[in-house]
């Protein structure tokens, strides 16, 4: 049974090209920091010297590769943990066949993590070849960001940042595979066959343990460190700031199938006060929380982009705010900053996009059978903008909720060394993120209806 089932894993589908894109992608953005790491240290002489003049520590440049990449590896994973269990429930009807054929739910887990790694591995291996054509000219862009005396000092891809390049996307990758792959394998071979890989009207009681034991934590870590935050001399704010973003992100993540659908209801009830017609918004709400229980993790993806983006700028500003009270007059260059945010939010747009790409045959039937209903392909296409936007909205709030979290905790730190400063949060840094949101949710979601619209409606309803 297994010689006749693993030549199929390995073979792989059409939809594993998803994990592939999304851990290349990974792959060059974390070997670039590898190389910036690696390249800059005290192996790289000619910037030590270019350090040693400017007063600096020979770390000053190092460990801006190092900070990215500790900032990407936590959003890889839940971006990654999207991806893959968009992945994986595309092959419903798969795993339906080899659970008939006598696959074991554990075996069949197993031969998932498999698929999934190959095409990491791929998708890594690729990354590490782009990483050593321009990973070097990256981080030379990076350094002349940083230090403007280190632009033109050739920085090499070190064999290290290769072969970082290679094995932290497929150990991310499968990390974040393993519940959705051990989730699917158990889905029944009768659900499966008829393509619904869990009960879409309720959810088992270990996810809202999870969702309450995920929010209780989170709200005990941010009341301990807003009860004593930490001090700012040395950046430990900043740093425990930024946890908390990444923390409350993660949560979200965890809880993504049980949060992400009540926030979106939430936004619907609002929305109602928009001029749109009304017989869109409750077909829009319906839809977006339908396609939340499926895939609420795609939300929290998109949402990183928005908090990670919102937190760094959000605690910058006000950390800029502190110097201007304590007397300073340095202008603050927040353009590496930027480079930061828009790395992240590269791939946190990338993996939202494959995921609601994944899901196209959905979309194909849904549109069929809402034309088969009587509607024009106006009130279609105004349906899924409505849609995009309510997910879109429920992304932006999601990552306001992370921004506040960490940026709030600078001036109370501020405050308790006596410097009173007011909150600084990002609003034109958050609405580009917002913009940005929309743009890749109406792209992901009323490309395929319009493609959906020209096709056969009897077509569409049997499309697999």
């Amino acid at each position: 049974m297994i010689g006749a089932i693993l030549p199929g894993v390995l073979a792989g589908r059409a939809s594993w090209w998803a994990p592939a894109l999304v851990a290349s992608l990974t792959s060059l953005l974390i070997g670039t920091c590898l190389v910036q790491a690696f390249g800059t240290d005290a192996s790289n002489s000619e910037i030590q010297a270019v350090l040693r003049h400017e007063g600096l520590r020979p770390d000053h440049v190092s460990t801006v590769g190092v900070s990215i990449a500790v900032m990407i590896v936590p959003v890889s994973v839940i971006v990654l943990a999207a991806v893959s269990s968009a992945a994986i429930a595309a092959t419903t009807r798969d795993r339906a066949r080899w659970r008939l054929a006598g696959a074991s739910p554990i075996a069949l887990a197993v031969f998932v993590l498999t698929q999934i790694g190959v095409a990491a591995l791929g998708g890594g291996i690729l990354g590490a070849f782009a990483t050593a054509l321009v990973g070097g000219r990256l981080s030379e862009l990076l350094n002349g960001m940083i230090l403007p005396e280190l632009a033109g000092i050739d920085v090499q891809a070190a064999p290290m940042a290769l072969v970082g390049a290679v094995l932290v996307p497929l150990l991310t990758t499968l990390f974040a595979a393993v519940v959705p792959a051990l989730r699917g394998a158990r889905v029944p071979a009768i659900r499966a066959v008829r393509g619904e890989d869990e009960p879409r009207s309720r959810h088992g009681t270990g996810r809202w343990m999870v969702t309450g034991l995920g929010l209780v934590a989170l709200l005990m870590t941010v009341e301990a460190v807003y009860r004593h935050p930490p001090g700012l001399d040395n950046g430990e704010a900043l740093t425990a700031g930024l946890g908390l973003a990444v923390l409350t992100l993660g949560v979200a993540g965890l809880a993504a199938r049980i949060l992400v659908p009540l926030v979106v209801s939430v936004v619907s009830v609002v929305s109602r006060l928009l001029p749109v017609p009304s017989p869109l918004w409750p077909l829009a709400r319906d839809a977006a929380v339908a396609r939340a229980h499926i895939s609420g993790s795609t939300v929290v993806a998109l949402a990183c982009g928005s908090g990670i983006l919102g937190s760094i700028t959000g605690m910058a500003r006000t950390s800029e705010a502190i110097a201007r009270a304590l007397g300073s007059q340095e202008e603050y260059n927040l353009l590496d900053t930027y480079v930061i945010c828009a790395v992240i939010g590269l791939l946190c747009a990338v993996s939202g996009a494959c995921v609601l790409a994944l899901s196209t045959g959905d979309r194909r039937r849904e549109v069929a059978m809402l034309r088969a209903a009587g509607m024009s392909p106006w009130q279609v296409r105004a349906g899924a903008a409505s849609e995009a936007f309510l997910l879109s909205a429920s992304a932006a709030l999601i990552g306001l909720a992370a921004t506040v979290v960490s940026t709030a905790l600078v001036p109370r730190a501020a405050a308790a060394d006596g410097l009173p400063v007011r909150f600084v949060l990002p609003w034109v840094e958050l609405s580009v993120s917002a913009v940005l949101t929309v743009a890749v949710l109406l792209a992901a979601l009323v490309l395929p209806t319009h493609r959906a619209l020209h096709a056969s409606v009897r077509a569409s309803l049997v499309s697999v």
